[in-house]
């Protein structure tokens, strides 16, 4: 049904919480060993003591709207500019978000974090995901500058002929030409033809004075 969220098959979760486990060990390691090296290549004179680098730990984003979405919550979404697609792996509750902590901080810039270690860092990234059997928000493998935190399971974006994703347009079209929601740009230039249809339709239920305005 095109409002069923929860689907009691999914790993999504527990693989998640697995990748996030691996990844905070194999990232606080990174700038551990990074520390380290510095330490060993400065001059036995300079005593200036260097600060401890800082515990990096990931947990399970518990936010809604990172877990499994409805059509209209993915339509939603759409209209804010927060994903760009109708037929995305949290539709299937098949995704999941992370958010990385900082000496229990919460961060969102990991490449201010890592620094010069980043690129170890992403390196890490991907073996973790390969071993706990995800991938990114574009479906492939390792790091995605676009969309960083999302994890999914592979094979995990429905069909674009599913009718959540006819649900998804409906609502996206609804929201934008009725409701006063912003529209997305990318999202109706990517998809202008699957997009039309409904926007046509959206168009008919119009009163004809508003629709000459």
């Amino acid at each position: 049904m095109a409002g069923d969220k929860d689907d009691a098959s999914t790993d999504i979760e527990k693989n998640v919480k697995a990748f996030a486990k691996d990844i905070s060990t194999a990232a606080t390691k990174v700038l551990s060993d990074s520390a380290d090296k510095k330490k060993k290549s400065k001059d036995k004179k300079d005593s200036k003591k260097d600060a401890d680098p800082p515990e990096i730990t990931f947990v399970l984003d518990n936010n809604p709207v990172t877990k499994s979405r409805t059509p209209a919550e993915q339509a939603a979404e759409v209209a804010d500019g927060k994903s760009w697609v109708c037929w995305g792996a949290h539709m299937a509750d098949k995704a999941r978000h992370v958010v990385m902590k900082v000496d229990d901080k919460v961060s969102w810039e990991p490449k201010k974090v890592f620094g010069d270690d980043f690129a170890e860092f992403k390196k890490q990234w991907a073996s973790a995901m390969k071993s706990n059997s995800l991938k990114n928000a574009a479906g492939g493998d390792g790091w995605n500058d676009t969309d960083s935190f999302h994890l999914e399971l592979a094979d995990s974006k429905i069909s674009h002929t599913d009718e959540r994703v006819t649900a998804c347009f409906e609502e996206y079209v609804r929201l934008t030409r009725e409701k006063g929601k912003g529209k997305n740009d990318n999202f109706e230039k990517d998809y202008a033809s699957k997009l039309k249809p409904y926007i046509d339709a959206a168009e008919k239920k119009k009163p004809a004075a508003e629709k000459v305005q």
